[in-house]
């Protein structure tokens, strides 16, 4: 897969982290991405040799031509989201190939008149967060042409909504980055941003992840690598189906325990949407890197009415064996579709030289897929071979127009079908109106014996309310009768009660007075006290006084007495 092309090879040059947009149904066209010789500044005139050429890839050649651009064509040359609307291609936000500059502008090619158109230029200040690797769809509601951008990796938010989530990743690579699940809406009639109200299980802040439109009103996002607020950033295998309004509501279908058949988590992986049959609209998937930075090679279909995977086998190496590539389709017929992959690197680390890029002749890459039943016949394309690449498209052409009349006889046999269908609708229809007008007539004869029923209630219930009021207003007169006899015999009760109030009273203050005079008594006795007893103290003071000389005396004596006995001796 490393073989070089030689230098007169007129075809596309090694790239990955680009985008390819299908114009119509038979034109392809590759902008920029990382490839040899880009220089890693923000703007320069040998940048803008890169950027003022567009590839442009067409089925009926099978080859590549490099278109010259006028205007000023953007400046996030990796990682950028694409989404065509008729003839024109928007291009959103990517890396700029320099430190940790990305950009949030929106650009517009015309792809007949290649001039480039720049709509919204990058603003640091923008409540839109300046990103790649994110995915981007555009979808039209009341005739108005709309952008709608969900997550990616980038430069610090100058704002970080509310309703959104932003991590700063820990990753010595991406150190300084930004992850998130951003959702921004840009209104094309009015080059303006609108609000996006989400609704259902909002994916987390993500990058790497494919994002498809299945129809203007459905979408449907797988893998990439996601982030939150607890948890290391891993390769994610969830699925979100998407319903795209001015509102977005979202549904996430992870794998289940009992299904084999899911495939790995992975991201900067490639996916496009294929039609097959009536309206079964596939995803198909291939490539990426794995949780452990693997590169993946398998290719795999989502059936979005089914909601089943299956493996698509027997591709080869060169065509799923490759990471940050392209995926695009050719549709030829509803069981005819030539799938494109484009670019990509296939080594298994993350930092990537240019002579690790897929080379030729391997950058572009077809297959045929034919639906036959419940087999898909799987072919290569020969890119390289423009007599053998004419032959099998000449050959698809006609298989496709076979395809086709089958698909209308297919349809017309429908519509036949649908026609019986529809006739023996209408004769039960009928059949139900005529039954649903008896039931009404049934209905209305219930209803009038119901009115007559009812005007018979409300009769009785009037004479029986003027009999409760007769009721009501007798006892309302025996009530005051009886509530003014014992409203006397209340005042009479009272009466007797102050009587015998009063009379008790005066005997307790009779009694109260006499303890009162008693008390004084007792008063003046206990005065008396203690005036004797006062003098009682004065006389024992004296007596004790008395005693205290009779011992002095008594000791002068002994004193005396044993002078006189010394003196003998």
């Amino acid at each position: 897969m490393a073989k070089q092309h030689p230098k007169d090879y007129p075809g596309l040059k090694a790239r990955f982290f680009h985008s390819a947009a299908t114009v119509g149904d038979s034109s392809l066209f590759v902008w920029a991405g990382e490839q040899a010789g880009l220089p890693k500044v923000h703007d320069s005139p040998e940048k803008r040799k890169f950027t003022n050429t567009i590839q442009h890839f067409t089925a009926s050649s099978g080859q590549w031509f490099a278109r010259e651009t006028t205007g000023t064509p953007p400046l996030g040359v990796m990682g950028y989201s694409c989404a065509a609307i008729n003839n024109h291609l928007y291009y959103f936000g990517g890396y700029c190939n320099h430190d940790n500059c990305f950009h949030n502008s929106i650009t517009r090619l015309d792809t007949i008149s290649l001039q480039w158109r720049e709509l919204e230029p990058t603003d640091a200040t923008r409540p839109v967060m300046r990103r790649g690797c994110g995915g981007m769809l555009s979808f039209e509601h009341d005739g108005v042409h709309y952008l709608l951008m969900i997550g990616g990796i980038g430069s610090k938010p100058a704002v970080q909504l509310q309703q959104n989530r932003y991590i700063e990743t820990m990753h010595e690579r991406s150190s300084g980055r930004w992850r998130t699940n951003e959702h921004s809406m840009y209104n094309l009639s009015l080059e303006k941003w609108d609000n996006v109200s989400v609704t259902g299980q909002c994916i987390p802040p993500a990058d790497g992840f494919v994002l498809e439109k299945i129809s203007n009103t459905r979408a449907i996002l797988f893998g990439g690598i996601i982030q939150d607020d607890k948890t290391e950033a891993i390769a994610s295998n969830d699925l979100y189906l998407l319903r795209i309004d001015l509102s977005l509501t979202t549904v996430c279908i992870k794998k289940p325990e009992a299904i084999d058949k899911w495939p790995v988590g992975r991201y900067n992986h490639a996916g496009t949407i294929i039609v097959a049959g009536l309206l079964c609209p596939l995803l198909v998937i291939c490539g990426g890197m794995n949780n452990n930075n693997d590169k993946l090679d398998d290719c795999w279909m989502f059936d979005t009415t089914q909601c089943t995977w299956t493996t698509w086998t027997k591709v080869g190496h060169s065509f799923s064996k490759r990471w940050a590539h392209s995926l695009s389709v050719f549709t030829f017929s509803p069981r005819c579709f030539w799938i494109i992959t484009v670019g990509g690197a296939f080594v298994s680390r993350r930092e990537v030289t240019s002579d690790e890029l897929v080379q030729y002749p391997y950058i572009t890459v077809m297959k045929s897929l034919v639906f036959n039943k419940e087999q898909v016949i799987v072919q290569d394309i020969p890119v390289s071979n423009s007599r053998q690449y004419q032959s099998m498209y000449f050959q698809q052409l006609q298989l496709g127009r076979t395809h086709w009349l089958e698909y209308q006889k297919q349809k017309k046999e429908v519509q036949v079908w649908e026609g019986h269908q529809l006739t023996e609708y209408k004769t039960s229809l009928k059949e139900q109106e005529l039954e649903i007008q008896a039931i009404k007539q049934q209905l209305r004869n219930e209803q009038d014996h119901s009115h007559q029923l009812t005007i018979k209630i409300e009769k009785k219930e009037a004479e029986h309310y003027l009999e409760l009021q007769e009721k009501d207003q007798k006892y309302h007169h025996q009530l005051q009768e009886i509530k003014a006899e014992k409203e006397l015999e209340i005042q009479r009760i009272c009466f007797q009660l102050q009587e015998r109030l009063e009379s008790e009273k005066a005997a307790k203050d009779l009694e109260i007075q006499n303890c009162h005079h008693w008390l004084q008594e007792k008063e003046q006795e206990m005065q008396e006290y203690y005036h004797h007893f006062d003098q009682l103290k004065g006389k024992e003071a004296e007596i004790q006084r008395c005693h205290f000389q009779l011992e002095e005396q008594e000791r002068e004596k002994a004193k005396t007495a044993q002078e006189i006995q010394n003196y003998h001796y």
